[in-house]
């Protein structure tokens, strides 16, 4: 888990300095090196931070990825967002790449053999950006059903989501009828409001295949206008579909604003990085 504050930062043309205390309280591991080969941990980093530049992540000095990372952007590849690290209390060190001397640095420890997401995010507060860090630890499932972690980094109201399977069921009694598996993830605030590790778990069941994903501010039913019979996007706004693979589970998150319908980087999104 991480909890931490930072300094401000400009959201202009200007960063100024950063620094902060890291206290990351993770599972500790045992810092020996009879197996070096064996004591690994990983890492994964998303960077949700707006208007702050490209980021480099150092632990013990080692660069965790080669290029740095920039808004929007997840590190690893498609299905493994994870880089290897030693598994030990190491010195962390999270830097703007295009000025290495405005860093922020402090201890991490890393479970040997465990998987890590860390979201580096802006809290809006104060003008200060922070980190959450969470183990990846989601339960296996075998069915035609697979589990996700939601979190809202939507600087916004309290928002929630609906998922719906896009390949109709269909059921023969009396009548034939045809529906579709829906998913409706209740209201979640912007996760700096209450940035406390165990409360983002896997604990959402969705269908796997396809699915289209629509965000709601207040009834998970969109508003039907009678004169003109249409979705109010102002309560009910679809955005992009998802996939989601069997036995795979996900990292499931909203970025953007709601008040940003016409800016590509900031309009908000649902985005997705697969975490087994």
């Amino acid at each position: 888990m991480i909890f931490n504050n930072f300094r401000p930062i400009s959201f202009c043309n200007k960063v100024k300095t950063l620094s902060f205390q890291l206290l990351a309280l993770c599972l500790f591991s045992c810092n020996k090196s009879a197996n070096i080969n064996g004591n690994k941990a990983y890492v994964g980093l998303t960077h949700v931070a707006y208007g702050v530049g490209p980021i480099s992540l150092t632990i013990d000095g080692a660069l965790l990825f080669s290029n740095p990372l920039a808004f929007g952007l997840t590190t690893g590849i498609d299905g493994n967002p994870y880089d290897t690290t030693i598994s030990r209390i190491s010195d962390m060190n999270i830097f703007l790449a295009q000025d290495t001397s405005l860093s922020i640095h402090g201890n991490a420890a890393f479970q040997q053999g465990s998987h890590y997401s860390i979201f580096f995010f802006d809290t809006l507060d104060s003008r200060s950006v922070t980190l959450i860090i969470l183990q990846d630890n989601p339960p296996v499932r075998y069915d035609t059903f697979t589990t996700i972690r939601f979190m809202n980094f939507s600087p916004s109201s309290s928002i929630g989501l609906k998922l719906i399977y896009t390949k109709d069921n269909k059921i023969n009694d009396s009548f034939t009828i045809y529906v579709r598996d829906t998913t409706i993830i209740g209201f979640s605030s912007f996760v700096a409001y209450n940035p406390n590790p165990a409360i983002y778990t896997f604990n959402q069941i969705v269908h796997i295949g396809m699915n289209q994903i629509f965000a709601f501010t207040d009834s998970s039913n969109p508003r039907i206008d009678s004169a003109n019979p249409s979705l109010d996007s102002a309560n009910f706004i679809r955005l992009d579909s998802l996939q989601f693979d069997s036995t795979k589970s996900y990292n499931v998150y909203l970025q953007g604003f709601l008040d940003s319908p016409t800016s590509l980087q900031n309009k908000l999104q649902i985005k997705s990085v697969r975490v087994n």
